[in-house]
């Protein structure tokens, strides 16, 4: 008896370890990971929120860093973006002014990025490098 049991445990944990570490659940569509740089007039943009919305599903978000990157994750901890078509939209992130310790952000983003956005990618499995240059003329 603690022979089988042995033997069966022995066959049941690997198959446990397996299915608990596959690479992404049954409901989560292929993705591709997304890094770039967001410039504003050819200067990097810090703390801009980069949004990419496909036609159909949950989108991803990344803030950029103080050099302007990004890198988009899907949904925490789970890095990248839904294969396919995407509108991207680009803002300063609103800061809440009951917080008097917050800092004032002054949205520098042109509204043709961040309502209605002109911006459009195209996502591909594997690694993708998107920048985008916005221009305030």
């Amino acid at each position: 008896m603690r022979r089988r049991l042995k033997t069966a445990l022995i066959l049941l944990i690997p198959g446990l370890l397996l299915s608990a570490c596959r690479s992404r659940p049954d409901d989560q569509p292929e993705l591709g990971k997304v890094k770039g740089l967001v410039t504003l007039d050819s200067s990097p943009l810090e703390g801009a929120l980069v949004q990419f919305t496909p036609e159909e599903g949950r989108g991803s978000q990344s803030l950029t860093d103080k050099d302007g990157r990004y890198e988009l994750m899907y949904v925490y901890p789970t890095m990248g973006a839904k294969v396919g078509s995407h509108t991207v939209t680009i803002s300063t992130p609103p800061v809440d002014d009951s917080d008097p310790e917050a800092p004032k952000v002054k949205e520098v983003v042109p509204e043709k990025y961040r309502k209605n956005s002109i911006l459009k990618a195209d996502v591909k499995a594997g690694e993708n490098d998107i920048s985008f240059d916005l221009q305030t003329r």
